[in-house]
């Protein structure tokens, strides 16, 4: 890393830093800086007569060059895709355990319900003996 990019990412780390104590100061800024910035492409690119069939060429190239075209116009629609599906797993999920816990809760009756006879024939069974024993 150069001591160009040091400078400037220490600079925005302490600026970053600051700007946590006054949001909305930190959004204006940013909302004219990053106006100031396009104006400024818009500018230069009016200044070497770039016309507009050129500037989709160059931008959809440089775009692609950097790994950024499609992440930008398709990205965000996969990721939208992506969350609604996840939404879908994870209610069918969600119901799959309601079911599986109302299924859990009829067992355990029938299995309170069944120790309960158990007891019952248990008890009868030792009575039956001692009469025998008598």
């Amino acid at each position: 890393m150069t001591q160009f990019t040091k400078i400037l990412l220490n600079i925005e780390e302490r600026a970053r830093k600051f700007f946590e104590s006054f949001p909305f100061m930190h959004a204006f800024l940013a909302g004219v800086g990053i106006v100031l910035f396009w104006r400024g492409v818009w500018e230069t690119s009016d200044h070497i007569g770039l016309n507009s069939e050129w500037s989709i060429v160059i931008g959809i190239l440089i775009l692609s060059g950097i790994g950024l075209f499609l992440q930008t116009l398709v990205g965000n629609t996969i990721i939208i895709k992506e969350v609604k599906k996840e939404k879908k797993v994870e209610q069918e999920i969600k119901s799959e355990i309601e079911k599986t816990g109302k299924e859990t809760d009829t067992e355990e009756i029938t299995l309170v319900h069944l120790a309960h006879k158990l007891e019952i024939i248990e008890s009868k069974m030792n009575d039956l003996l001692k009469d025998r024993n008598l």
